[in-house]
C-alpha cells in the first residue's frame, strides 16, 4: 500500500477504504507530544469555525452560552474529544478489545480533522447554496458514522464491525449519561433550561 501523507488523497482513502487509511495513519508513529498538540490545534480550528458559523447563523439562546463563548467551546471540544476516546476505549476493553488507547486516539483525531474540513465546506455551502448544504450535512453524518465504526474496529483490534457498533453504542450511552450528570450538577435540565426557572 502507498504510504501517503497527502491530505486530499488520505481523506479520499478514508472514505473509500477506512481500514487501509487506518493502517497509513497508524504507520506515522506520532509522538505523544505531537498527538496532544494536534488535538489542541484541531480543537482551536473547530472553535474558530463554530464561532464564525454562530456569527453568520446565530444558534438559539440556550446553546449560545457555549457556542458564543470561544473559551467555553474550546474546553467543550477538547474535553469532549478526550471523553469520547476514553469512553470508546473502555467500552472496547469490555468486549475484548486489545488495541492501545494511543492508536485509537490518533485515528479519532484524524476523523476529527476531517470533520473540521467538512465543517468548512458546509459553512461555505450554507452561504452559497443552502439547499446543497442539507445534503452535504447528511453525507458527512453518514460518512462519519461509517468511518468511526471502522476506526473503532481497527484501533481496538476488535476485528468485527458488529462488535465495533456495540462499542459505539455503549460508549455513546456512557457519554450521554456523563453529560446529563454534569449538566445536573450545574443546574441545567436535558432541554438546556435551568431547573430553578
Amino acid at each position: 500500500m502507498t504510504q501517503t501523507t497527502n491530505f486530499p488523497q488520505l481523506a479520499l482513502l478514508t472514505l473509500r477504504d477506512p481500514t487501509s487509511a487506518a493502517s497509513v495513519i497508524l504507520g506515522w508513529n506520532l509522538s505523544k507530544e505531537a498527538v496532544w498538540t494536534a488535538i489542541a490545534l484541531v480543537s482551536v480550528v473547530i472553535t474558530m469555525l463554530s464561532t464564525l458559523s454562530n456569527m453568520i447563523f446565530p444558534v438559539p439562546a440556550p446553546l449560545n452560552a457555549i457556542v458564543g463563548n470561544p473559551f467555553v467551546y474550546f474546553a467543550v471540544a477538547f474535553g469532549g474529544f478526550l471523553a469520547t476516546v476514553y469512553a470508546i476505549f473502555w467500552a472496547g476493553r469490555m468486549l475484548g478489545g486489545r488495541g492501545a488507547i494511543d492508536d485509537l486516539m490518533v485515528l479519532l483525531l484524524w476523523l476529527q480533522a476531517l470533520r473540521a474540513a467538512a465543517q468548512i465546506a458546509i459553512l461555505l455551502c450554507l452561504i452559497i447554496a443552502p439547499v446543497m448544504a442539507s445534503f452535504l450535512v447528511l453525507f458527512v453524518a453518514v460518512a462519519t458514522l461509517w468511518v468511526f465504526v471502522q476506526f473503532i474496529s481497527v484501533g481496538l483490534q476488535l476485528n468485527s464491525l458488529l462488535r465495533a457498533i456495540v462499542v459505539l453504542i455503549i460508549g455513546a450511552a456512557v457519554l450521554i449519561a456523563g453529560l446529563s450528570f454534569l449538566l445536573s450538577l450545574v443546574g441545567f435540565s436535558a432541554v438546556g433550561a435551568p431547573f430553578d426557572v
